[in-house]
């Protein structure tokens, strides 16, 4: 038979421990991301457009809408291939076969385009490393040509603006995924885990204001929880990422005033995609919401996912 003081102290250690598990479910509750302001969409069926015409473009790895060419595209193929750029339309027709000057295509993942100021920007990533080995990583900037679109298979070459260099704090890793957010001029890249133990990890690059300039180590600001990556992209109001895998893609959103750390900690949205063969490119149209992708293998496709509206 307990005491009465014994019965007291048991109340007592029941009352603490029920203020302890009632601050600890605060404290968890208080650590979850709250809702982003930003509208979440509603996407509808994937739809294939065409498949490409040009052969050439038999490993199109990345993909980028074009900022200054209304209804274009901009792609390039995987490693192996020569440093060029392929300017298509919705139509799967080719534009321009442009070389890049000055550059080399050791392993071009992904590219991503943004309109920073008055620039219209291609920015092109030589960062692939299967066998995470020392190998130099490197986004290529260029400036977005302006096209006349009623010529078909030009060709020439472009000029590299900006050559940026960086490496990752704490080892070498696959990327095949790169982004810029333009309203704050920071490029996003996101690993492709290759070796045991590593992690799908968002890292973040200011954009260097002196060209030549090597960028300092990387430090990752999120750890995803998503499948291997292949491709990514940014809207160009800075609220909306798209990380594309060999399956699905993932949509992530940030509120007006909050960073991609606090967007990438949320739960993305899950955005079903096409059954394809190697599909390692993913952008956003020039409405900044409907996806656009196409596939490593030929006949290359050309796929549009288009929302249904926010909610």
């Amino acid at each position: 038979m307990w005491s009465k003081r014994k019965v007291m102290m048991a109340a007592a250690v029941a009352a603490g421990v029920a203020v302890l598990s009632a601050a600890g479910l605060w404290a968890a509750e208080k650590a979850k991301p709250a809702p982003p302001q930003t509208p979440r969409l509603a996407y509808g069926k994937p739809k294939k457009l065409v498949d490409l015409a040009d052969r050439r473009i038999d490993e199109s790895s990345g993909l980028a809408c074009g900022r200054r060419n209304k209804d274009v595209f901009w792609t390039h193929n995987d490693s192996g291939g020569r440093a060029r750029v392929y300017a298509i339309n919705r139509k799967g027709q080719t534009l321009a076969a442009l070389d890049i000057a000055s550059t080399i295509a050791l392993d071009w993942e992904d590219m991503c385009s943004a309109k920073i100021g008055t620039k219209c920007l291609l920015l092109l990533a030589d960062t692939g490393n299967n066998g995470c080995i020392p190998r130099p990583y490197r986004l290529y900037a260029v400036a977005e040509p302006q096209l006349d679109t009623s010529k078909r298979n030009v060709k020439g070459k472009l000029r590299c603006g900006q050559v940026i260099e960086f490496e990752y704090d704490g080892g070498w890793f696959d990327c095949e995924s790169v982004a810029v957010d333009a309203t704050t001029r920071r490029i996003y890249l996101v690993t492709k885990p290759r070796m045991a133990g590593q992690k799908v990890k968002v890292y973040e690059l200011p954009w260097p204001n002196r060209a030549g300039r090597k960028a300092k180590p990387l430090k990752a600001i999120a750890t995803l929880k998503i499948p291997n990556t292949t491709a990514m992209d940014i809207s160009p109001d800075g609220l909306r990422a798209v990380v594309l895998t060999y399956g699905n893609a993932y949509e992530y959103a940030r509120g007006p005033d909050e960073t991609w750390a606090q967007g990438f900690a949320r739960q993305p949205r899950v955005i079903p995609m096409p059954r394809r063969s190697q599909g390692e490119s993913i952008c956003y149209g020039p409405d900044g919401k409907t996806l656009y992708l196409t596939s490593e293998d030929l006949p290359t496709p050309l796929w549009e996912v288009a929302p249904k509206g926010a909610k």
